[in-house]
């Protein structure tokens, strides 16, 4: 059974905090599984990308409170599925943590592992892009959870 999602982008800012609010809408926000998300090289402390937010309110939903997390060997042991926007962060999960191999996975599985290119710097378009790509993957991985 998946009690816990751990979900990998680079800086935690973009694209993971999206993800990380999108499932947590999917999953219909009980207590029984917990989504968290992490960068591989996190802005520490920073709050979720101000285009970001606004894709997500635009959507009904909110990051509020976001704060930018390091993934660590620890979060990766403790996480039933990890799931990374793009197969070069698969490589830097088990890089750090070689266990995690059958356990992590693109968030794009389901679409052909698919990857969800980073908005970060770029406009808002890109960043409602990058929305409608992650809740559509996550969608699917709905129906897999």
């Amino acid at each position: 059974m998946i009690n816990r999602i751990l979900i990998v982008c680079v800086g935690n800012i973009c694209r993971s905090p999206m993800a990380e609010v999108v499932l947590r809408k999917y999953m219909g926000g009980g207590d029984e599984v917990v989504v968290e998300s992490a960068g591989l090289a996190a802005l520490v402390g920073n709050p979720v990308d101000p285009l970001a937010e606004r894709v997500l309110r635009d959507n009904g939903l909110s990051a509020e409170g976001h704060a930018a997390r390091q993934i660590t060997e620890a979060m990766i042991s403790q996480a039933d599925l990890v799931l990374a926007m793009q197969r070069r962060h698969i490589g830097a999960i088990h890089s750090i943590a070689p266990q995690a191999r059958g356990k992590t996975f693109l968030v794009g599985k389901w679409e052909g592992d698919a990857e969800v290119p980073d908005p970060y710097g770029k406009t808002l378009p890109i960043f409602e892009d990058a929305y409608g790509r992650i809740d559509r993957m996550l969608y699917a991985w709905r129906m897999h959870l």
